[in-house]
């Protein structure tokens, strides 16, 4: 190609010899100007295509052999400017003045080169001659040559020749220039489709890796491991928008220092940072200064940032970092553009995706959590078709009802007697309508054609396929009728126990409450004060039976017990059911009140077996009765009581009165013999009053400290001074200050004590312990002798007072000790019937016990036991 180049140029030079013949060049300048030109030929085909070498050259080839000075100028791609791209000097004083000259731009539509590039013809102004470059008939610009100024009188600077010569240079230069133009424009493209061919396999190779990116994360990795080096850049990042708060946040970085990516991992869209700002104005961001993008390990000088958009809405945000300035041309920023455009349209996907997963996941939970709802429901749940076909059955209805869902499934609904199935079936269909059934009852069975009672809510369901079935729940409320039956009973019961206070009605309701509803025999049984158990009410029991079942043996066991039995399936073979003559269920409780048994209550049923509920229904039921009894109990004790007080109110004021009757005769009869004797009254009759006097004064204090104990005794303030005592000692003084009353009434008075009985004991109120029974003894003994027995046994002193007088009843015994309690008459025998009642608080007060034996007609013993201390 040189070659033919050369061959050209030599064609063109021989031509030009002609010209510069015609103007009248001497042969020596023409040779010489034709070997230039050759030389110049040569030059300019070693130059290679490098525009830059094309161009020293020729201002090489120029001067000094054409000029002083040569500048060689380029239009702008505008065609607005000249600008200076090569020159030459051949004066090294002038020559930085001259580049200083030079260096600077000149508009191309101003002045002589204006007229040069309009024409493409060389003007020449003094000593500069401006010639053309052109190239295939357009101006490429100037080449400007200088000479010194010719003296006065010389030529003109530039002779045609001259002119010629340089212009033919100016022609081979543009020549060269626009040859080296095409090639650099040539490699260019290619280089430019070498690139855009490899940043397409990249790009295809990211778009792949995108298209199986399934989660936003992973969509991050690929655009920053990958895409960094599909755009050569240093460092990225990826941050996506956060709608709820007005952010983006940091999904993923490359090339950033730790405390670049905390400080970049939020950032509000209203800050100016690069990620945000594109993001407001939905388009990219070019940076190209050098605080582009800060915190990067290597320092980014130009940064792109490119919202990552679908269909106009924005996801997030790329941003590539690049350590070199880096100029964005339009090739590349349509390549980043469409590498953002692959990553937004993958994070689309991917979210789709991940809301897909989410959507999914939760889904399956919920109809996990349902299956698991319906299999730990506690209400039986099941799935109807109109027909009652079972579609669903969960654990629930397996408990409540009997059958297993492999035995119910695809059949209908065996739970249904036949004789309610028509109205069930009615129930369904209005279900299917659209009727809710809130809680309607149902008379059920189950698998082992027991009877349950239910409660029924039925709603319709529109599965996606098919016709409405109907969803059903089902909760038994057997018990809990039940218990509503047996709190209305418990209700009525309480009701009819409190009607009556008398014991014996109380007895016969208590009775007859559980019959027939609980029972077909209730028997009440009480224990008495001699221990015996004894049934005092039965209801429904047969004339026949004297004691109704269980038997005296169960009842008596429960009342010693103070615990419930009860036992269902008996035999005849059973001892307790001797009297049922078959087989029965009984429940047998204890009547208690206030920590005290009273008896027990017997409830026997043939027709059912008894459970713990009604085992329940009759221990309270027992309570109440327990109550009521006691009630009656306290009621008869409190008119007792009254009774009592007011038998003793009769007694005390005829007690209290008697002494001071008699008290106030004798004063007057005494007052009345002084009287009538003055001085000479008689001193024995005055002895005798007085002694009457004193022994009614006695019993008159006697009678009021008993009142005094009585009171202390029941208000809980009885002491005791418990100090040593010889207890012989104390009875043998007592029993001399009875000896006066015991030989006026002509009743022997036997001692047998045991030697040095000693204790802790409250002297004074043993001595009132000891009058009382030596008192009563003198009272009831008839004139009978009175013996009085002292001993010492294991520790313990015993006291025994025997008298052979009248003797209690049997029946009066148990109640000897009571208050204001007497067995003999009180008009025969005064006294206000508290002394033993007395007696017994002070003995039991001091750790002992009193008790008495006796026979009616025969006399009495009462003995005393007391601790030692």
């Amino acid at each position: 190609m040189e070659r033919q180049r050369g061959d050209g140029m030599t064609m063109v030079a021989t031509s030009r010899l002609g010209e510069a013949r015609h103007f009248g060049a001497h042969a020596p300048e023409i040779e010489e100007r034709l070997a230039l030109l050759a030389e110049a030929s040569r030059v300019l085909a070693d130059a290679s295509l490098e525009p830059p070498a094309v161009m020293e050259r020729l201002c090489g080839l120029v001067v000094p052999l054409l000029g002083t000075a040569c500048a060689l100028r380029l239009l702008s791609e505008d065609g607005l400017w000249l600008r200076t791209v090569a020159s030459a000097s051949s004066a090294p004083e002038s020559r930085a003045r001259f580049q200083a000259l030079i260096s600077q731009r000149m508009r191309a539509d101003e002045g002589l080169a204006a007229e040069v590039l309009d024409t493409g013809e060389a003007q020449g102004v003094e000593a500069v001659l401006v010639l053309p470059l052109r190239a295939r008939g357009h101006a490429m610009g100037t080449l400007t040559v200088w000479r010194d100024a010719p003296e006065p009188g010389d030529s003109e600077p530039f002779d045609p020749g001259e002119h010629l010569l340089l212009q033919e240079l100016a022609d081979r230069a543009a020549m060269a220039l626009d040859v080296a133009r095409a090639y650099a424009a040539e490699r260019q493209a290619r280089q430019a489709a070498e690139v855009a061919a490899g940043r397409l396999a990249r790009l295809q190779h990211v778009t792949a890796e995108l298209s199986e990116a399934l989660t936003a994360t992973r969509v991050a990795e690929v655009v920053l491991e990958q895409g960094l080096a599909v755009a050569d850049a240093t460092g990225g990042g990826l941050w996506l928008v956060d709608p709820d708060t007005a952010r983006v946040t940091l999904l993923r970085c490359a090339g950033c220092t730790p405390d670049a990516e905390e400080r970049l991992r939020r950032v509000p869209l209203t800050e100016e940072a690069p990620a945000a700002r594109c993001l407001r104005e939905l388009r990219p961001v070019w940076l190209e200064r050098g605080d582009a993008l800060e915190g990067m390990r290597k320092p980014a000088l130009s940064s792109a940032c490119l919202p990552l958009v679908v269909d106009g809405r924005a996801l997030g945000a790329l941003v590539f970092a690049f350590s070199m300035p880096h100029g964005f041309d339009e090739d590349e920023r349509a390549f980043l553009q469409l590498v953002a455009h692959h990553a937004a349209q993958a994070l689309s996907r991917a979210r789709l995706l991940e809301g897909e997963q989410r959507a999914r996941a939760a889904l399956r939970e919920a109809h996990q959590t349902l299956e698991a709802i319906i299999q730990a429901s506690p209400a039986a749940i099941m799935l109807l078709d109109p027909d009652g076909t079972v579609r669903l059955w969960n654990p629930a209805a397996e408990r409540m009802l009997g059958w297993t869902a492999e035995e119910v499934m695809g059949k209908v609904l065996p739970a249904v007697p036949p004789e309610h199935w028509d109205a069930f079936r009615h129930s369904l269909e209005r279900a299917t309508r659209g009727t809710v059934l809130d809680g309607a009852p149902l008379a059920g069975r189950r698998r082992d054609g027991s009877a349950v009672q239910m409660a029924v809510w039925t709603g319709r369901v529109h599965p996606a396929n098919g016709p409405p079935q109907c969803l059903s729940m089902m909760v038994d409320i057997t018990e809990r009728q039940r218990g509503e039956a047996a709190q209305r009973f418990l209700a009525e019961a309480g009701g009819v126990l409190a009607g009556s206070l008398e014991e014996e009605e109380t007895l016969e309701r208590v009775a007859h409450l559980a019959v027939p509803a609980y029972a077909e025999t209730c028997g009440v049984f009480l224990e008495d004060e001699s221990g015996a158990v004894r049934c005092v009410a039965t209801a429904g029991a047969s004339e026949a039976s004297e004691v109704p079942p269980p038997g005296l043996l169960v009842v008596t066991r429960v009342i010693q017990s103070g615990r419930p039995e009860t036992r269902s399936g008996l035999s005849d073979a059973d001892p307790t059911s001797a009297c049922a003559g078959g087989t029965f269920a009984y429940l047998c409780v204890p009547l208690q009140v206030r920590g005290h048994t009273l008896g027990a209550l017997t409830f026997v049923t043939s027709k059912r077996a008894y459970d713990a509920q009604d085992l329940s229904l009759a221990q309270e039921l027992a309570r109440r009765a327990a109550l009521a009894l006691d009630n009656a109990s306290l009621y008869r004790d409190a008119r007792q009581a009254i009774r009592l007080r007011e038998e003793f109110l009769s007694i005390a004021s005829h007690e209290l009165k008697t002494p001071i009757s008699a008290l106030v005769l004798q004063v007057q009869s005494l007052m009345a013999g002084l009287a009538r004797s003055g001085a000479q009254f008689d001193p024995e009759r005055l002895r005798r009053g007085l002694e009457r006097v004193d022994r009614q004064v006695k019993r008159q204090t006697l009678l009021v400290n008993d009142l005094l104990d009585v009171s202390r005794l029941s208000a809980g303030k009885l002491e005791l001074v418990l100090v040593p005592l010889e207890l012989g000692a104390l009875v043998r003084e007592v029993a001399e200050r009875f000896e006066p009353e015991f030989a006026r009434s002509g009743t022997p008075l036997e001692l047998s004590l045991a030697p040095e009985v000693r204790g802790q004991w409250d002297r004074l109120r043993l001595d009132q312990v000891l009058t009382n029974l030596m008192s009563n003894a003198l009272k009831y003994g008839r004139g009978n002798p009175v013996r009085v027995e002292l001993e010492v046994t294991e520790g313990r002193a015993r006291l025994r007072v025997k008298d052979g007088g009248i003797g209690i009843a049997r029946e009066h015994l148990p109640r000897l000790f009571h208050r204001f309690e007497r067995a003999v008459s009180e008009r025969n025998y005064g006294g206000f019937g508290l002394g033993l009642w007395i007696a017994r608080q002070i003995v039991e007060a001091m750790g002992g016990f009193i008790e008495v034996d006796s026979v009616l007609g025969e006399g009495s013993t009462f003995r005393v036991d007391l601790p030692r201390g």
